[in-house]
């Protein structure tokens, strides 16, 4: 069975990877020194998002550029739990199918 797309819209693991990928960034971005490796997903998201808007409109500032990297962040973290969530369907239909 195919997970619903509400399902997958507020997954667990949507909901923690989009944490993962916004947290990071978001607190070397209050104070340098919270910044950590965890950043660098989130970062090279917001990075290839800021080159992508520095082409299309050079004048914006960079704060405008956190709109599109959480609207990104969350575009990457339910397509990771849509795909979590079919692939724990599928364990559970298989474990399901396989008893007498």
């Amino acid at each position: 069975m195919v997970p619903s797309l509400r399902r997958a819209l507020t997954a667990p693991a949507t909901i923690a990877t989009f944490l993962l990928l916004v947290v990071p960034l978001a607190l070397g971005w209050l104070r340098t020194s919270l910044l950590s490796p965890l950043a660098l997903p989130g970062y090279l998201i917001y990075t290839i998002g800021s080159a992508i808007g520095n082409l299309v409109s050079p004048r914006l500032e960079l704060w405008v550029y956190w709109i599109p990297f959480l609207a990104g962040c969350y575009g990457v973290a339910v397509t990771i739990g849509y795909a979590y969530e079919s692939l724990v369907d599928r364990l559970e239909s298989s474990s399901n199918g396989s008893r007498p």
